[in-house]
């Protein structure tokens, strides 16, 4: 699916949907499901009774073929271990040596035409995205901007094990879903090795004074357990593949309908073009952070959760005839929450939550109304790494673009005018 007809589909699923009560209950076949878009339930669900809700009943039995006892998986003390192990490297990836994103930047910029014609940002940044996690995460890139082929047969590979991953029934799993998996799987191994390797014959410095730091390396010396260390390496991998691709795909997509919103980015770019580019720079681009925030608001990266009841609950609010009243949810009833519409209630964002809008942040203060990276114990562990490589590489291209001509057939995404 296209990020244009993503984008419509997501305005007519949220026309259709506007007159529903914020939690809805669906009676369909046991378990009862309940569609959450209220802020109140995401909250207790996420973070206030975390406990009593979690996801390794729906993922792990078609899940653990391929990606063991990740995080993406698990819940419990599972869950904490692999999240214990990555902390310490996120905690500082966001400031540590932006500078590793120059030369894939470089060779970004080197593939854009200077002629004007018209260009697909979304192909190249999905290459550029596979070079920068790959390096990030496996401690080498996979090659993808330096030739089509790049990266191509573990991209075929991991894809394939995907497939594995969506059907729970084993016998229904194809022979090339099972090669991709143990393909994947070997070249992960391989990786492991080489960071063993490499992080013997160096000392362990702090992290802060790194000229690179690499999660992979930074795992092996918290972990001797490989089969731990394979999995853990995958469910990062998974998300960050094509995180910045998608992120700033979308950013490029709603400054190419808003002229003046690039305007405005560009001279704020342009007024800090003799800094260098750290993450306190970075950071300090007040209009870039509105468009980034507007970006994952209209567009987040996922469109939503699910979590299964482990222990009968109590909700404060979505039950009663006017969803006022605390409803009982019992184990084993499931609630998706809904990003994509939780995050255009006009009733919190305004009659003009449908519109690209940088300049609404300069007031805005939400808190579990915005949750585009997940709230509470199991929020995003890399959401401050997706802003600062955002953010890095959105200024690297306004610096040199003084403008970004939308030519989609769609002129306006919110609407269904074609042509001209």
């Amino acid at each position: 699916m296209t990020q244009k007809s993503l984008h419509i589909l997501t305005l007519i699923w949220t026309a259709s949907i506007e007159n529903l009560r914020k939690t809805t209950v669906f009676w369909r076949l046991r378990p009862i499901s309940f569609g959450n878009m209220e802020r109140q339930v995401s909250k207790a669900v996420l973070a206030t009774n975390f406990e009593n809700f979690g996801l390794q009943p729906i993922r792990y039995e078609g899940g653990n073929g391929f990606f063991g006892n990740g995080m993406l998986v698990t819940d419990g003390p599972q869950w904490k271990k692999s999240r214990t192990l990555i902390k310490p490297t996120f905690d500082i990836a966001h400031i540590a040596n932006l500078d590793r994103l120059g030369p894939f930047v470089d060779r970004f910029m080197e593939l854009l035409p200077r002629d004007g014609s018209t260009v697909d940002l979304f192909p190249l940044l999905k290459r550029m995205a596979l070079d920068i996690s790959t390096e990030f995460i496996f401690g080498r890139s996979t090659g993808a901007l330096s030739s089509q082929d790049g990266g191509k047969d573990f991209m075929d590979a991991f894809q394939a094990a995907l497939r594995d991953v969506v059907i729970p029934d084993p016998s229904q799993r194809s022979e090339e879903d099972y090669k991709g998996c143990q393909e994947v799987w070997d070249y992960i191994d391989a990786r492991i090795d080489e960071a063993v390797a490499r992080t013997a014959k160096s000392n362990d410095e702090p992290l802060t004074t790194k000229k690179q730091v690499r999660i992979i390396d930074e795992l092996v010396r918290s972990s001797d357990d490989k089969t731990t260390l394979r999995f853990l390496v995958i469910s990062l991998f998974m998300p960050a593949h094509d995180n910045l691709a998608v992120a700033v795909g979308n950013a490029f997509f709603h400054l190419a309908r808003k002229p003046e919103a690039w305007t405005k980015l560009r001279a704020e770019v342009v007024s800090k073009v003799d800094q260098p580019l750290t993450h306190e720079v970075l950071t300090s681009h007040k209009y870039l952070t509105w468009v980034l925030k507007e970006t994952f608001r209209l567009t987040p990266l996922n469109s939503g959760t699910l979590r299964e009841c482990l222990s009968t609950t109590v909700l404060p609010v979505g039950g009663g005839v006017d969803g006022q009243s605390p409803p009982l949810v019992e184990k084993g009833e499931l609630i998706e929450t809904h990003f994509r519409i939780q995050l255009r209630d006009k009733s919190y964002w305004g009659d003009d939550a449908n519109e690209f809008c940088p300049e609404r942040w300069e007031t805005m203060r939400p808190t579990w109304e915005y949750i585009p990276f997940l709230g509470g114990p199991r929020i995003c562990p890399a959401m401050k790494l997706v802003y600062a490589e955002c953010q890095y590489f959105i200024v690297r291209i306004v610096r040199e673009f003084s403008g970004s001509e939308n030519r989609d057939p769609v002129r306006s995404w919110n609407g269904w005018k074609r042509g001209g």
